[in-house]
């Protein structure tokens, strides 16, 4: 009998523990089509996996628009990302937007303060003249 290796063969090599955390759940797989009811007031609930791949939760803010007839969704901030992608495409490199913003601002309040001091002197000048 040789490359017996002493086990009869009822011996069974003990069950691995189970981990939780390694576990995939069928939850934790989103689905890619879902079907839902259309509720009161054109209503509906979007299934748990789904709001979690989105990275949403009740009460977040949501974008909602119609493209092709097809209803797309995406959170607020998701969108504000994509905005921000978009428009970062048109700066220059090494262009700061708020830089320039802060200095288009500040021009717009010295000319107001202009205007406003000049009313202020006519003003002034015209009560004393009388």
């Amino acid at each position: 009998m040789a490359g017996r290796t002493g086990k009869s063969g009822f011996d069974e090599d003990p069950q691995a523990r189970f981990d939780h955390r390694t576990r995939k759940s069928p939850l934790r797989v989103p689905a890619k089509r879902e079907r839902v009811k259309l509720g009161e007031g054109g209503r509906f609930v979007i299934p748990a996996p789904m709001r979690e791949e989105m990275g949403v939760k009740p009460g977040e803010d949501m974008m909602l628009h119609v493209e092709n007839g097809e209803l797309r969704v995406r959170s607020w901030l998701q969108n504000l990302r994509r905005v921000q992608a978009e428009l970062s495409a048109l700066k220059q490199p090494g262009e700061s937007v708020v830089d320039e913003f802060l200095k288009e601002r500040r021009e717009e309040q010295h000319r107001s303060d202009k205007r406003l001091d000049r009313l202020h002197a006519e003003g002034t000048t015209g009560k004393r003249a009388k």
